[in-house]
């Protein structure tokens, strides 16, 4: 099944089209800095964070000297940040030039606070292809910071925890259904739980991705959410990160549910990469066959 994926928004496109791609001139990010990709979903119906996350961060790109909101982001040790690979990729042109990205991490502000960090290196997974094929998505990639930051990194669950488990999403995608309107400032939460499989098969789930519930029935992931992460509790005051937001369901953020790459399964992966600061090859042989179903998994943004 091919897939077409919608560049994350990072930072003006769509929450949910979790999908922040590599920064095309057609993806804007939700602040109206135009990002390099048309994947990038923001949170719809939640409210601004309760909590401190030392590990969260805003994945920035620089459009004409000024750095926007493209995607966001997960810092998972003191040189590490892992976010979803269509932030950093275009389906024609590679990954991103990293000196064109920046990291804004541990603070709730995106435009203010934290830590600042430039990117060294783009590392996604081999596998990762836009899904034009019926292998693995696989939209996960690894980003190397040009040095090192004194803050505390999320933990990768050890599983994910199934329906009825709550999950916090995070993001400063956009907060209304329709994508419209400037990213919020002030990073957005909202408690929702894994659900079955069955309720993203419209976006093509594959192995390694988990189906995440629209609450209600219309609050979710939007553009601008892209990369961002999903929480579930690892100690009674501890969160730990079990996913990074990919791709919507439905054409209108919070109408369906949201695929998000799923860190428990690709840990070993990601800890390989960090550690040998080398991709590993694709195991599955690539198939870039277009199929007549294709699920419209990537986001534009109008903002």
């Amino acid at each position: 099944m091919k897939i077409t994926l919608y560049r994350p928004i990072a930072t003006g496109a769509a929450v949910l089209g979790l999908l922040a791609s590599a920064m095309p001139a057609s993806a804007a990010p939700l602040d109206q800095q135009p990002a390099p990709s048309e994947v990038t979903p923001s949170v719809v119906g939640g409210h601004d964070a309760t909590e401190d996350y030392p590990g969260m961060a805003t994945l920035q790109y620089n459009r004409n000297g000024v750095f926007g909101h493209l995607c966001g982001a997960t810092l998972v040790d003191r040189r590490h940040v892992v976010t979803n690979a269509h932030c950093v990729t275009e389906p024609d042109s590679g990954t991103v030039d990293p000196t064109l990205l920046q990291v804004r991490i541990g603070s709730a502000d995106r435009t203010n606070g934290g830590v600042v960090v430039g990117i060294e290196r783009v590392l996604p997974h081999a596998e990762w292809d836009w899904g034009t094929g019926t292998d693995r998505v696989a939209d996960v990639a690894v980003l190397r910071l040009n040095n090192r930051v004194n803050l505390k990194p999320f933990t990768i669950a050890p599983r994910v925890t199934g329906r009825g488990a709550v999950t916090r999403i995070l993001g400063w995608g956009s907060t209304k259904a329709s994508g419209e309107g400037p990213l919020p400032v002030t990073l957005q939460e909202l408690d929702t739980t894994v659900t079955g499989k069955t309720a993203c098969a419209a976006a093509g789930i594959t192995a390694g991705e988990i189906c995440i519930a629209n609450v209600n029935g219309t609050d979710g992931a939007c553009y601008g959410d892209s990369g961002s992460p999903a929480l579930q509790r690892l100690t009674p005051r501890t969160w730990a990160v079990i996913g990074g937001a990919s791709r919507e369901t439905a054409p209108i953020c919070g109408t369906g549910a949201t695929v998000y790459t799923s860190l428990p399964y690709y840990a070993g992966w990601i800890h390989r990469v960090i550690a040998t600061g080398k991709v590993p090859p694709r195991t599955t042989p690539a198939d870039n066959t277009p199929s007549a179903t294709t699920p419209s998994l990537r986001w534009t943004s109008t903002a």
